[in-house]
């Protein structure tokens, strides 16, 4: 059969998750018809060397010959299978290529997330695998973290309401804010890393707690966005507060021309429930990203910003140094200006003033 000939549907149609890694709709659109993952991936333009693409660790990619076969044979439009496979447009396969199949590892700071199993229950026995932004991420409809970590890729959160609030302020925070509450959510996380590892803030109080619910020790690295997320949350909400503050030129809570970190810190604290913790230390990493994200609008421009009406909290910030560039994916520490890492030792630390 020529590579552009129409090929039949298959006998049994799949529903592609949205979200989901081509490899993981692939392999489930193959077990659906009792075909091997290699036997549907040459059906669709494969060379006959194919292997089986490991969802977990590995993604396929299709030329648009192979794009065009998939839709045939899994009676969906092309158009369907764009939208809710994120990697449908990133093959780079032309149409004269002859292997219009590629199989191809995931950066490793890219890996899929496996999806919640209760929403996918009913689409197969097989795991269903979802392109992440992050490493980890949080269902609010049934309350779960899925991740990556040490094979648990399923996390219950009935005894962690505060981290499925917590995603859902997220949500509404990066509706509100774009693309720069990921780089805030950076920031916030890695403030919260700060915190954890030197032992303040909810060290001795709310994390444990969420540490013994989880049933794991602080050598549980995994486990450490989970624990401080609800703060972090937090944190990156007062941080978008600042930030447009900052956008119009202005100091926190519309004082005088200049730049305050007091006020800021002190409400920061306040907002936690941890004011004594940051009077005692945990005010540094905030000095720190405060340090990094100082006011530098000239006088003049400032003062005559401040004779228009401040941003609406429902429109997207712009992007402000440091973060002109903000990377849509990838572990959350990278898009973050702060330079301290989890697990790495805490020798030095900016400090402001």
């Amino acid at each position: 059969m020529l590579m552009s000939e129409p090929v039949a549907p298959l006998p049994r149609r799949v529903v592609p998750i949205h979200g989901e890694t081509l490899a993981s709709y692939l392999w489930r659109l193959a077990e659906r018809n009792g075909m091997a993952f290699e036997e549907l991936a040459r059906h669709i333009g494969a060379p006959r060397t194919i292997g089986q693409a490991d969802p977990r660790i590995e993604e396929v990619r299709l030329g648009p010959v192979a794009q065009r076969r998939l839709a045939q044979v899994s009676e969906r439009s092309v158009g369907q299978l764009e939208r809710a496979l994120p990697s449908w447009a990133d093959g780079r396969i032309s149409a004269r290529a002859r292997r219009q199949v590629q199989i191809e590892a995931w950066p490793l700071d890219q890996a899929p997330v496996r999806a919640c199993s209760l929403c996918v229950a009913g689409h197969g026995e097989r795991p269903v695998w979802r392109v992440s932004g992050e490493q980890w991420a949080v269902c609010t409809r049934h309350g779960r973290w899925t991740g990556t970590a040490e094979g648990r890729f399923q996390v219950g959160l009935s005894e962690l309401p505060d981290v499925v609030d917590a995603q859902v302020r997220r949500v509404r925070l990066q509706r509100r804010t774009g693309l720069y509450a990921r780089a805030l959510m950076a920031d916030a996380q890695q403030v919260a890393v700060y915190w954890w590892q030197c032992r303040q803030m909810g060290a001795r109080g709310v994390w444990r707690r969420r540490q013994d619910v989880l049933g794991v020790d602080r050598s549980a690295l995994w486990a450490v966005p989970l624990v401080v997320y609800p703060e972090a949350v937090i944190v990156a909400e007062a941080m978008a507060v600042r930030e447009r503050q900052r956008a119009m030129g202005r100091s926190f809570a519309g004082g005088p021309a200049g730049w305050t970190t007091g006020r800021w810190v002190a409400w920061v604290g306040e907002r936690l429930g941890m004011a004594e913790e940051m009077a005692e230390g945990g005010h540094r990493a905030l000095e720190a990203w405060l340090m990094a994200h100082r006011n530098t609008v000239p006088v003049t421009e400032r003062l005559a910003r401040q004779e228009g009406r401040v941003v609406a909290r429902s429109v997207p910030l712009a992007l402000m140094e440091p973060h002109r560039v903000v990377p849509s994916n990838g572990p959350l520490e990278q898009a973050s200006c702060l330079p301290w890492r989890l697990g790495a030792p805490m020798t030095s630390v900016p400090l402001w003033g």
